[in-house]
């Protein structure tokens, strides 16, 4: 799938915007971009990365004429991500750092090891390491989490270090 940056790897601006598309899920359609059927202005998106409003329109128009990409920015959906309030919601952060984050089975072993603690899963988002260099899961859970599951984390086959909020 990640043939998107082969469409923009002649233009670094547009390259970063269809990033920033793509991981705050924007979606285009019909030569705009919509936040979940809110259309978004290109020149606030060109402030945000520091790009022209006329970089984000290439990116746009990119996009469209591509029938690959245009499959995949269509149905973009905007999610989200409780990393940041999850003090605030009296839940669990745990964040996750790989040995390689291509290695199968991470997200089941975190995931096991929590169940067995009888702590509810609330959300876990994982980093593209096609996109970040050092990509992480995230995992929310309903409460807080004991000290003591991070050494059962550990032990988790592909993990590096674990990081309890």
């Amino acid at each position: 799938m990640w043939e998107i940056k082969e469409h923009f790897k002649d233009y670094s601006a547009q390259q970063r915007t269809a990033k920033f598309l793509l991981e705050t899920g924007l979606n285009v359609k019909d030569g705009e971009i919509y936040c979940n059927g809110v259309k978004m202005s290109p020149s606030r998106i060109g402030r945000v990365l520091d790009v022209d409003r006329r970089t984000v329109g290439a990116t746009v128009d990119t996009i469209e004429n591509s029938d690959e990409l245009s499959k995949i920015f269509s149905k973009l959906r905007a999610t989200a991500f409780y990393k940041e309030i999850a003090k605030e919601i009296d839940a669990g952060l745990i964040e996750i750092i790989p040995d390689d984050p291509h290695t199968v089975g991470i997200l089941a072993g975190v995931a096991t090891k929590i169940s067995e603690m009888d702590i509810s899963i609330r959300q876990c988002i994982t980093e593209d390491p096609e996109f970040t260099e050092e990509a992480k899961l995230y995992v929310i859970t309903e409460s807080p989490v004991p000290g003591d599951l991070v050494d059962d984390i550990k032990n988790v086959e592909g993990v590096e270090s674990v990081v309890i909020h």
